[in-house]
């Protein structure tokens, strides 16, 4: 029997196969003949002599390289990936390849190994293990990602560093030049310029003072500037907002179509301040219907170009924190000029429909309008008037939602999905402290809206599909169907709840997912199928090449009506106005997929932002609860601990299993549940238990509970 055995196009013989092993399986850092020795069978009797001969046959062969004197290590073939790279609590990172498919890994790069990456950075990677956990050692920073951090000044005679809030890196930031030591111990920002070679800290410059940590306003600044986003605008951009004039200019009032006269309401929360859409609504001499949905016009005040725009692109969206907004325009047009205020007129591009009582539509009309909403509705009063059919407004309300419950039926039998997820808020106190959790409620009168809403978005684009061969360039917000990997693991996991999911047709799949959506509600299950069955979906995104939305079952889609806080909007209106007098491109298809794309990447962060600071008022509520019991439905299991959401106010926190008395827990991943070893008791997704709140960190935005049955 021969002592070889192939490997490529070489031969290694049983010494240098099993030493080839041994270096593997160590892929963090080095060995010596001895060490090697140690962990090599004593069956296979090797000497310290044999083993240091096969290293160097190894080493000469490419496949081991000696880094020092007697050190070895396994040498990788040149196996390279570009990819963003994120850090966790360890100081490690993770590198998630570029044009990442579903069957792709995140490469783990030890801290050691980050050579001066930062968060967000776009990396080159060595990468030197393969299979399910591959690692990796960054190569070169390609491109930095994100530059500024929040944190707590560190201030010694003159000298300053931050230290982050959140430790995404192991080095604190070093602060250009001196620091005032006033400072010591305020929450900042800083922005990083340089990371010196065979230095341990990147260096920053201190951008702004927050304040100091732990107060409302400070905490909630921090939190907008770590996802990217800024508190004020840039003097030049403020400038230029104030610049325009309160009163509209004749001229631009002979341009557009006149609904002055025409009965125009907002509806909108009871603390809204900006209003970005209206409803007019009448009857014609033939019978049938006009709706209009009216859309503040910022395209007129916010030119292409502008100090505004390239403000309005960099931050892409508004940011709705628990008790704040930042705003994507200043206020001087946001809350103002562009606003859809009552009793104002005000510049609008609109999307008109004429129909008849079934909601089908027999013209629709697009295009520049001048109106003035003579009624400011809450949702709260609309949906009174709804409910009584009393007040001003009655009778067209109650019209309107008929004809809004009629395009929502439509919808709903044509395979659009019904989610149906609770939004909470806080009622603060003068400080900002939150002094009760409550869940928003979805009225009839927010449905109106929102199908009106649905209809306007879906009429523009499918407008804009059909214009012409081949298709002008436009924005569409695009849904796609679910991954098949996720709806197979979904349709698992609702099996241990006892509920069937057909994933066999796209049909069935819409079928089934509303009639599971109607079976749970109210029950223990809901919010974890809900969040379950959300997650199992394809995220929503900006893009100029697809408009198919799964969700809505729309086959066109695009978002017309927020220009005020969302970018898109405001590129799409720029964009319909052009298409309504030209045909011709005046903007490429790959320059809206650019901006598409940036608009896609701040939704997220601003989604994130918005979690990040409700987590901070739910500690800092459930810090004055410390050592109170509640009823908690299991919401999350891992194999460190049991997240719980409290049923009475949805606050979330985790049970970490080494606290949980009495047995020794493990987390069984097929099965989704955590059972002890001893007594076989489970914790299963859904589950009802009982909690007391250990502890509640607002600073670190962490919740810990503890099971009242230890």
């Amino acid at each position: 029997m021969s002592i070889f055995v192939e490997v490529g196009r070489e031969k290694l013989s049983l010494a240098e196969k099993l030493v080839l092993a041994v270096l593997e399986d160590n892929p963090k850092g080095t060995l010596n003949s001895n060490r090697i020795l140690s962990r090599i069978p004593r069956e296979a009797r090797l000497t310290t002599d044999l083993v240091y001969k096969a290293l160097l046959r190894l080493t000469q062969m490419g496949k081991a390289e000696q880094p020092s004197k007697g050190q070895f290590r396994e040498k990788h073939p040149a196996l390279q990936i570009l990819g963003v790279i994120e850090f966790v609590r360890s100081g490690d990172g993770f590198v998630t390849p570029e044009n990442a498919g579903p069957d792709s890994y995140d490469i783990h790069v030890p801290s050691e190994w980050l050579n001066r990456a930062l968060p967000g950075d776009t990396v080159e990677v060595d990468v030197l293990g393969r299979g399910n956990r591959p690692m990796g050692r960054v190569v070169r920073v390609v491109s930095r990602g994100q530059r500024r951090y929040t944190g707590n000044l560190d201030v010694f005679e003159g000298n300053g560093y931050l230290i982050t809030d959140k430790a995404p890196f192991k080095a604190d930031i070093k602060i250009d030049g001196k620091v005032d030591s006033d400072l010591d111990g305020m929450k900042a920002v800083v922005e990083v310029f340089d990371f010196p070679e065979k230095k341990q800290n990147p260096v920053g410059r201190l951008v702004e003072v927050l304040g100091k940590p732990g107060t409302n306003d400070a905490e909630m600044h921090a939190i907008v500037a770590e996802f990217g986003f800024a508190v004020s605008f840039p003097a030049d951009v403020e400038k230029e907002a104030e610049s325009y004039s309160e009163q509209i200019p004749a001229a631009v009032l002979k341009e557009r179509r006149d609904f002055r006269n025409i009965p125009t309401c907002t509806i909108d929360p009871v603390d809204a301040k900006d209003f970005d859409d209206a409803i007019s609504y009448r009857k014609l001499d033939n019978g049938l219907i006009e709706l209009g949905v009216h859309i503040a016009d910022v395209s007129h005040f916010v030119s292409e170009g502008s100090r505004l725009d390239q403000e309005a692109l960099r931050r892409g969206t508004s940011v709705y924190m628990a008790d704040r907004t930042i705003p994507m325009l200043p206020e001087k047009l946001s809350n103002n000029l562009c606003s859809l205020r009552p009793n104002e007129d005000r510049l609008a591009f609109s999307a008109v429909f004429v129909m008849d009582e079934n909601g089908e539509v027999k013209e629709r009309w697009f295009g520049k309008t001048v109106i003035h909403s003579i009624r400011r509705f809450s949702y709260e009063e609309a949906q009174e008037r709804i409910k009584t059919g009393e007040g001003d407004w009655a009778k067209e309300l109650g019209e309107l939602n008929t004809l809004a419950e009629k395009f929502q039926h439509k919808r709903f039998k044509s395979g659009a999905i019904s989610f149906e997820t609770d939004e909470i808020r806080f009622k603060l106190d003068n400080q900002g402290k939150p002094l009760e959790v409550l869940v928003k409620k979805r009225f009839e009168a927010h449905k109106l809206i929102e199908e009106f809403m649905l209809l306007a978005n879906r009429e523009v684009a499918h407008y804009i599909k059909t214009l012409q061969k081949p298709e002008l360039p436009y924005i569409y917000r695009t849904h796609d169907a679910p991954p098949t990997e996720r709806l197979i693991e979904f349709s698992r996991f609702c099996k241990l709840f006892g509920y069937r999911i057909d994933i066999s047709t796209e049909a069935n799949l819409r079928a089934s997912m509303n009639k599971l959506l109607k079976e749970i509600v109210g029950k223990p299950e809901e919010d974890v199928l809900q969040q379950m069955a959300l997650r199992s979906m394809a995220k929503a995104v900006y893009t100029s090449q697809k408009s198919m939305h799964f969700g809505l079952a729309f086959d066109f889609y695009t978002h017309f009506t927020s220009p005020i806080r969302r970018y898109p909007d405001l590129i799409a209106h720029r964009l319909l106005q052009h298409y309504l007098h030209s045909r011709k491109e005046v903007i490429s298809a790959d320059n809206i997929e650019d901006m598409a794309k940036h608009s896609s990447n701040m939704e997220q962060k601003a989604a994130e932002a918005e979690r990040a600071s409700t987590k901070y008022k739910m500690a800092e509520y459930l810090e004055t609860l410390v050592g109170q019991y509640f009823e908690a439905v299991v919401s999350g299991l891992t194999e460190w601990g049991i997240f719980a959401e409290i049923i009475e106010n949805h606050c979330e926190g985790m049970i970490r299993l080494s606290d949980i008395k009495g047995d020794r827990y493990e987390y069984f991943e097929s099965e989704r549940k955590v059972m002890g070893r001893r007594t076989r008791k489970t914790y299963a997704l859904g589950d009802i238990i009982t909690i007391r709140v250990k502890n509640a960190n607002p600073l670190s935005r962490q919740i810990d509970f503890q099971l009242s049955d230890w």
